[in-house]
């Protein structure tokens, strides 16, 4: 079985990363202070503000982390700092491309702009692409809190704000139908090459988001778990060579999938679906991409062809470039373990 060390050093591409569930502890401490904010001294006690509690019933539970968080991400040098914080962890979990995503509206509270918040966080980015030598991009979040006018509003502030923006996508609690209720908001932004559309779809059980999300043109579906077992949707993602946005542990959290064994790593890989692996909330989750990759073959005996040919699904299906694409792709296929 693979080791974490071996997961660790193997080139990954990651493309379901959000910024506001991944801020490591010490470093939202830091970004408090600098904004004379009181915040726990004690390190552990503010981890367990910022990590899903063992007793979290349903997805609903799971979300509430985030609203410790979002108060002190109101400023650009606040999310400049946890962009590069979360670039950080990624270099250092072995990710040579990451898409690291963020709703614009949850960071206005204190007037920030759409364009100032996108401008920071790519800021943020790119300040890490340059120390460590890894590749980011950015994706915008419309909150499905929200009604259609008021994400409509978000994507047309976030339009050629900063070459950095490659997709969009809708986050929040999972309404069944909820893509009919937006989808008319996706034309003002996305294009189908420099921004392009992937939607949270399928986390909490109702497959028909998923029909829905592709027919909507969505290239990709975030999490995607109520697709398990169910043909005639599996049938669909791999006609339209959906890539799924895999995110085991956070499934398990939410009571999504009962454990990892349970995961259909297997089921999907088998059947050719363009499926990835990814952190979900790296704090909020309390896990790595490494811990990702380890959870499958521990539990769903993941190989290490498999584990290869995930990161290029991952890199294939991502936004960057074609010129980024070509350059993971080449790190990925011919990387072998020391």
């Amino acid at each position: 079985m693979l080791t974490r060390a071996e997961i660790q050093r193997f080139p990954k591409a990651e493309l379901h990363c959000h910024l506001d569930g991944s801020i490591r502890p010490h470093t939202l401490r830091e970004i408090a202070r600098g904004q004379g904010e009181m915040i726990h001294a004690n390190l552990m006690e503010l981890t367990r503000k910022m990590v899903i509690s063992t007793n979290a019933k349903n997805l609903a539970d799971c979300l509430k982390p985030f609203d410790f968080v979002l108060p002190y991400l109101q400023t650009e040098g606040a999310l400049e700092r946890a962009a590069y914080d979360v670039m950080e962890q990624a270099a250092q979990d072995g990710v040579k491309y990451i898409e690291i995503r963020f709703a614009p509206s949850l960071s206005m509270e204190k007037g920030l702009t759409v364009a100032q918040t996108i401008n920071a966080v790519a800021h943020g980015i790119a300040h890490g692409e340059k120390v460590y030598g890894i590749d980011g991009n950015l994706l915008v979040c419309g909150m499905r809190t929200e009604q259609e006018h008021e994400v409509a509003k978000v994507f047309a502030e976030s339009k050629n704000v900063n070459s950095k923006l490659v997709g969009v996508d809708l986050a929040g609690p999972e309404p069944d139908g909820f893509v009919d209720k937006y989808k008319a908001a996706f034309p003002i932004i996305v294009d189908g090459e420099t921004v392009q559309l992937t939607l949270h779809a399928g986390e909490c059980g109702c497959a028909q988001n998923i029909v829905d999300a592709i027919h909507a043109g969505s290239k990709r579906v975030g999490h995607g778990i109520a697709a398990a077992g169910n043909e005639a949707v599996e049938k669909l993602m791999l006609e339209n060579k959906t890539c799924i946005e895999g995110c085991p542990t956070s499934n398990v959290q939410t009571h999504a999938v009962a454990s990892h064994e349970a995961y259909p790593f297997q089921r999907w890989m088998k059947q050719g679906q363009q499926l990835c692996i990814n952190t979900d909330n790296r704090t909020v989750s309390d896990t790595t991409l490494t811990e990702e990759y380890f959870q499958m073959a521990h539990h769903c005996g993941m190989t290490k062809d498999q584990m290869r040919q995930a990161n290029l699904n991952a890199i294939n299906n991502s936004f960057a470039t074609q010129a980024v694409k070509d350059k993971v792709a080449k790190i990925i296929t011919e990387f072998e373990a020391e």
